[in-house]
């Protein structure tokens, strides 16, 4: 794993030098063009006796340099850009040569020339010190051949010694020029490589933006997090404001980041490319260019998203378990005194027929056990609400939707109810479709539908009426159970599905609830994906209204 590892830094900065090697590649190759062009258009003009030679020289000269600019456009050149340097240096010194072989005289214009060319293209490239070695020696080796080739004359030329040792100085000044440039060079890239393999790596998103918004530079971790891999150039197509999910958000980031400098710790809601909310901790500084103004603004991002989602649902759970406990105390206290107050009543009726069982009558028998007979029916009713809601809050009570007609159901509710009703003379109206089939639980259905139609009856006066329907509403079913009874008081409307609250009211026979039917209706309904209301005026009767959705898990 180490090799490999070693071989892809290694790959990597190879890779970065050849890139490198190419702008500089490039220039020297411009200016040799150039300056090849001028020499074919003035030097062979002052130079009569050589102009076929020099010409022909500085035309070869050119069109390397042509061909080596066009070579660095392709594989061949982007892959071997050293090779091409050397070819360039070498033409370039061998073209100086070909002019010092022809006109001697010059040797001394030339030199220098040269030499500053390859002094100048030592600290220019980026390579290594064998290259600006093998340079030397090829450059010396041209100067010796000019001077050896040449006639014995341009040896007592005043200007020799001093070229002679000139090119020789600036040779061995070119390869510590070399060595020492590439050894800073070599850290700036390693370096280089370093912070983009940090930048590249970093878990955190990473942004640099001009004072307007615009993207000048973003991470991969950036680009991941916001989900912003498929828009092209993100840097020219998006600006920091619209990654805020609210624009006073960004306005007041920014205006902080100016005014103060930097920004610690700072929870903002983002939005991601598919429009998803992410959560996320913002750090951020300014830049201060050169003239010690803020030029752009640079910065972290790190995603806690699930952070804050999981606060959101602990600080919900808290105000849920805060507001059943509040629920538990008050509903138990209304249990506690439901539960008493029957017992009570059974325990001096018991006791009457039991310590006088001999001296009651048949009537004051019959009257006793039918009180004690309704007493406990009412214990019986309050004890079977306490237990559904129970099981229904620790989720014991299975939500177990079907298929089934409604039509039934309603009818038998209807029957049901239908001795207590005949004893008051109200007339039960089953409205629903024979036909209509609804996918809900059936269980819970009927313990509504028994809750809601035996209110009505226990609060409708004689003669009066009651009717169930249901109606077929868009995406769910509308249910109501109406009655011609007495009315709800406004401010006890709201009292009557709210467990909190003890609310029971005695009917038109006396006949006396627990107070628990309508909070159980709710709870039921509310699993069907329902809501339930109630519309009452005061001595025309009301008409609970209950949904059921059409699309149930």
């Amino acid at each position: 794993m180490e090799k490999f590892i070693k071989s892809t830094e290694s790959n990597i900065y190879q890779v970065v030098k050849n890139e490198l090697f190419i702008t500089p590649l490039q220039l020297l190759a411009s200016l040799l063009i150039v300056a090849g062009s001028f020499a074919l258009l003035f030097e062979v003009k002052y130079f009569t006796d050589f102009s076929v030679k020099i010409y022909l020289g500085r035309l070869v000269a050119t069109l390397i340099g042509f061909l080596i600019l066009i070579s660095t456009n392709f594989r061949f050149g982007k892959e071997h850009p050293i090779l091409l340097i050397h070819v360039l240096l070498l033409t370039i010194i061998s073209s100086f040569v070909s002019i010092i072989l022809l006109i001697p005289e010059s040797i001394f214009i030339n030199s220098q020339l040269l030499s500053l060319i390859i002094f100048t293209s030592a600290l220019f490239l980026s390579w290594d010190v064998k290259n600006q070695i093998i340079v030397a020696i090829y450059y010396n080796l041209l100067f010796a051949a000019s001077i050896l080739l040449n006639n014995q004359s341009i040896y007592f030329l005043p200007s020799f010694f001093s070229a002679f040792i000139f090119v020789v100085f600036i040779s061995l000044l070119s390869i510590a020029a070399t060595a020492i440039n590439l050894k800073l060079r070599a850290e700036v890239i390693k370096k280089t490589i370093e912070a983009k393999n940090y930048l590249d790596n970093a878990s955190e998103g990473i942004f640099k933006i001009s004072l307007n918004g615009d993207l000048i530079f973003v991470n991969p971790a950036f680009i991941t997090m916001l989900k912003l891999e498929f828009i092209k150039q993100v840097t020219s197509n998006i600006n920091f404001n619209q990654l805020f999910s609210n624009i006073e958000d960004y306005n007041n980031f920014i205006n902080e980041v100016k005014e103060i400098g930097i920004i610690r710790d700072k929870e903002y809601a983002f939005l991601d490319f598919l429009k998803g909310e992410v959560f996320v901790l913002l750090n951020a500084r300014t830049v201060i260019g050169n003239n010690k103004s803020i030029v752009a603004v640079e910065g972290s991002i790190l995603d806690i998203t699930h952070r804050v989602i999981a606060q959101k649902k602990i600080k919900e759970y808290n105000i849920e378990l805060e507001k059943l406990n509040q629920n538990k105390d008050k509903f138990f206290s209304i249990v506690a005194h439901d539960l008493i107050s029957p017992f009570t009543s059974l325990i001096g009726f018991s006791e009457i027929m039991y310590n006088e069982a001999d001296d009651l009558s048949r009537e004051e028998v019959k009257e006793f056990s039918g009180n004690i007979f309704g007493v406990a029916t009412k214990a019986h009713n309050l004890l079977e609400n306490l237990l559904s809601w129970s099981s229904l809050q620790s989720n014991r009570i299975m939500f177990s939707p079907r298929v089934f007609p409604i039509y039934s159901v309603v009818e038998d509710v209807l029957l049901l109810n239908k001795g207590n009703a005949n004893s008051k003379g109200i007339k039960l109206t089953n409205n629903v479709t024979q036909q209509l089939e609804i996918y809900a639980d059936f269980n819970m259905i009927n313990a509504i539908l028994r809750n809601l139609v035996s209110n009505s009856v226990k609060f409708t006066n004689s003669g009066g009426e009651i009717s169930v329907g249901v109606a077929e509403i868009k995406d769910f079913f509308e249910f109501y159970v109406q009655d011609t009874g007495v009315g709800i008081l406004e401010e006890n409307m709201k009292k009557l599905f709210n467990v909190g609250v003890h609310f029971s009211e005695t009917g038109t026979n006396k006949e006396k609830g627990t107070g628990l039917g309508l909070v159980l209706c709710a709870e039921f309904i509310a699993k069907h994906n329902g809501s339930i209301s109630v519309e009452s005026e005061l001595g025309k009767g009301s008409k609970f209204i209950f949904t059921i959705s059409k699309t149930l898990e």
